[in-house]
């Protein structure tokens, strides 16, 4: 037993990074956990499922304005300050650029909403609704994760996101309650991200003494040169995962909106583990590309996914009337559809992010997406075409884009021989 004990210990200590950040994580990830359990049944009741179902559409067509702004240097820019952690210079630059080029496109993306608000029909007469929903582009702005992620300190997102979440928990059940207070819940969410912008923009800039400079247009164009195809793969990423809701509000009505944000939030929590794999060993994995310990993260997120897939299977019932009462008990089946694709999507990350990229084959990261969204589209022309449309069909559609995305990258990963040991670096 000693000896056991002893290695265990030893083995600790020679990740005691990975350990002490996956520890953060987990603390800010079952927070995260706890407060759907304790917000989204109160407003499901409070508004009502229509109005609820009209603010969630509203952060829907926001999400897609999200894909612009984020650009996916969620991935590259982690990289980057993974890579050059210790050259204080270079992450002058690096974050310099990022801030920059973030802002330009927040502000394409505010002319992009006013062009779009003329055009979407269910936004008359609640064009200040999307407006304030703004405050999700803004948060992926002034709260760069990505910095934090690649330095491998998760203790400043946890204590930030945490406070932050404190303030907007208070401030729903102080300032909401009944459906004409619609308005507050985008504002609330704002107010916490204010909150932890300043925060983290104070550690960044006064406590790690990183200098804001203006770059050159090469240096910013050599950024959004790098980042391209990450940008592509989010496009087609958020295609399929965001697009449920927004068609389902287009063409079946906010109530069904509202059971399958139901549905998806479920499946937010239940992919919470995975997201603390793939925030925790990527920094590692994109700086020692050791091909034996990401295989061994395979394993390990592929049997924590099918004990979580089955598990839902079992409690799915349960969880929705908990969270939203028997009369979004259709979110059942909606679960049980999405989560299928629990296991594939823990196959997906390893082969994409921790294989594919780490290694430098981005574009055909991007490429894998690109195809991933292109047959979302066309999945969706044919359940329109054939009058097919509900909240199941449009589950079962992401879990084939799920199945095809990961197929891609494992081709991709077995054609450049990535999973064999002699790629070891």
């Amino acid at each position: 037993m000693k000896p056991l004990i002893a290695s265990v210990k030893r083995k600790l200590s020679n990740h005691k990074t990975l350990v002490a950040n996956f520890g953060y994580l987990s603390v800010l990830q079952i927070f995260n956990l706890i407060l759907p359990l304790v917000t989204y049944p109160y407003l499901i009741r409070v508004l009502g499922k229509e109005t609820y179902g009209l603010v969630v559409f509203a952060q829907a067509i926001i999400n897609y304005l999200l894909i612009l702004v984020t650009f996916g240097f969620n991935i590259s820019a982690t990289k980057e300050v993974s890579i050059h952690r210790n050259n204080k210079e270079k992450l002058n630059e690096i974050i310099s650029s990022i801030f920059i080029i973030k802002g330009l496109l927040f502000l394409f993306s505010l002319i992009i909403l006013f062009i779009l608000l003329h055009y979407i029909k269910e936004a008359k007469g609640y064009e200040l609704l999307f407006l304030l929903s703004l405050y999700i582009c803004l948060s992926d702005i002034i709260f760069p994760t990505w910095y934090f992620q690649g330095i491998e300190k998760m203790k400043y997102i946890t204590i930030i996101n945490l406070l932050s979440r404190l303030v907007f928990v208070s401030l729903i059940f102080i300032l909401i309650h009944k459906p004409g207070d619609y308005l507050i819940v985008p504002i609330i969410y704002g107010i916490g991200t204010i909150i932890s912008g300043i925060s983290s923009l104070y550690i960044i800039f006064a406590k790690h003494n990183i200098r804001f400079k203006m770059q050159s247009i090469t240096t910013l164009k050599r950024y959004i040169r790098n980042t391209l195809p990450m940008f592509i793969s989010n496009i087609s990423d958020m295609l399929y995962v965001n697009s449920n809701k927004v068609v389902i509000g287009a063409f079946l009505g906010m109530g069904e909106v509202a059971i399958m944000d139901l549905a998806e939030k479920v499946m937010i929590i239940l992919k919470i583990p995975q997201t603390l794999l793939n925030q925790t060993l990527f920094p590692k994995i994109n700086k020692d590309k050791n091909i034996n310990f990401i295989k061994k993260a395979f394993l390990l997120a592929l049997g924590l996914n099918l004990l979580i897939f089955f598990s839902i299977q079992l409690f799915a019932p349960i969880v929705v009337k908990l969270l939203g009462g028997i009369h979004l008990l259709p979110a059942v089946g909606a679960i049980r559809i999405l989560a299928i694709a629990l296991p594939i999507v823990a196959m997906n990350n390893i082969f994409g992010i921790h294989t594919l990229i780490p290694f430098g084959h981005n574009k055909e990261f991007a490429g894998a997406f690109l195809s991933s969204g292109v047959a979302y589209l066309l999945v969706v022309f044919i359940l329109w075409i054939t009058n097919s449309f509900s909240i199941y069909t449009l589950s079962a559609s992401s879990v084939l884009v799920e199945i095809l995305v990961t197929s891609i990258l494992f081709f991709f990963c077995q054609k450049h021989q990535l999973l064999k040991p002699k790629t070891i670096v």
